[in-house]
């Protein structure tokens, strides 16, 4: 049976991507603000993501989880260079259905999950923090985000390292008895 640890886990990884997340719950199509993704600045594109965890008890016993599917992202203003920042992500399964949406406007962060569960917070690090049961890079994993760039990666903490082949970018992380990975895989842009 997966712990609780890891079903807020399978939860927190909508905020992922590393990843990623956070606005108001008017955000979006329902509130007719949205990014401009033909705007210099913006970021807009979409891809698959992995992510694989384990976890060893004291008791020896391993825990261990995954869960994958495709992304969609967007950030940028949605106006004027003094609109407030907007940043968008879905996340659905493998199969199809959503696992939730993370959304920001200006500096406010929210997630929601498929489940009708919604984390606020101020920002990207605290909004991570509520979600998962160990603390993950979330600015490195939004920088990566808003400019998946293969000669421009973002710093990672200590036991976090980059891996990058053709355009297949992997975060493998190693801390106190969990360890695992965050694939992240670009597949094409996002025009308005």
């Amino acid at each position: 049976m997966v712990s609780g640890n890891f079903r807020l886990l399978r939860f927190a990884c909508i905020g992922l991507v590393a990843a990623t997340l956070g606005a108001c719950s008017t955000l979006g199509q329902e509130s007719g603000i949205e990014v401009d993704c033909k705007a210099l600045q913006s970021s807009c594109h979409y891809g698959r993501f992995g992510l694989i965890w384990k976890v060893q008890q004291a008791d020896g016993k391993v825990e261990a989880e995954s869960v994958s599917g495709s992304y969609e992202w967007r950030s940028g203003r949605s106006g004027p260079s003094l609109a407030p920042e907007i940043a968008y992500m879905e996340v659905n399964s493998t199969l199809g259905p959503s696992l939730g949406s993370a959304k920001r406007l200006g500096n406010f962060y929210e997630v929601r999950a498929a489940d009708g569960r919604v984390y606020l917070a101020k920002d990207w690090q605290s909004l991570f923090d509520l979600m998962f049961p160990v603390e993950l890079p979330a600015e490195a994993l939004v920088q990566w985000m808003e400019n998946p760039n293969p000669t421009e990666l973002p710093a990672l903490p200590a036991n976090w390292s980059w891996e990058n082949q053709n355009g297949r970018y992997r975060i493998v992380f190693i801390a106190n008895e969990t360890s695992g990975r965050i694939d992240l895989i670009p597949q094409g842009s996002l025009n308005n």
